[in-house]
């Protein structure tokens, strides 16, 4: 009698089952959802970074192509510039809405740099109206990201998942909500400015 691992039929049943796992794994993560790890300073401090742990995130994948997504919200998306990569952005204009457009964030090679003068996410004079079937995304840290400011409004066909939560480190799991971090515009009288 043969050992049993050396039997092919039981090389092909182990195969099998670890295939239907596998085949599993891939719808849930794809139609349903799932955890993964994120890198980068541009969500902080919504999406936190520690040098010796790195962030994971609970996406659900219920809102991809930008099903039910809406302003305010935390998406991952396809890279529109570069194929094999993802990005990590909240949205901050869907179709017809009017963004105002700042300077571009700083590079890797920035990062030792000093910001003179405004030089980095300082206010542009530029409006621009998102296009139909797309939307506009930017990091929470505007001076170190890299969004529609660099390659413009995002389709919404892009759209993998809308993150839910921050899971890891533990000292920063946090459920993420849908609003901007607005201060009411109403708690104080304003003074209006006419130019002429």
């Amino acid at each position: 009698m043969a050992p049993r691992l050396a039997n092919p039929h039981e090389w092909s049943r182990i195969a099998f089952n670890l295939s239907k796992v596998a085949l599993v794994v891939h719808i849930f993560q794809r139609y349903i959802g799932g955890i993964s790890p994120t890198a980068g300073m541009s969500m902080v401090p919504t999406i936190p970074v520690h040098y010796h742990k790195r962030p994971y995130i609970l996406y659900s994948s219920l809102h991809r192509r930008g099903r039910g997504v809406k302003v305010g919200d935390v998406i991952t998306y396809k890279s529109p510039v570069v194929a094999s990569s993802q990005g990590c952005k909240r949205i901050v204009g869907m179709p017809g809405d009017f963004v105002s457009v700042v300077t571009p964030g700083r590079r890797d090679e920035d990062i030792e740099a000093v910001d003179v003068d405004g030089r980095w996410a300082s206010l542009g004079q530029q409006v621009v109206q998102v296009p139909e079937g797309h939307c506009w995304v930017a990091g929470d840290n505007l001076e170190w990201s890299r969004d529609s400011r660099l390659f413009g409004p995002v389709p919404l066909g892009l759209v993998t998942g809308k993150v839910l939560a921050v899971m890891l480190p533990l000292s920063d799991a946090k459920w993420l909500g849908g609003e901007l971090d607005v201060k009411d515009v109403q708690e104080k009288e304003h003074e209006w400015v006419i130019k002429r």
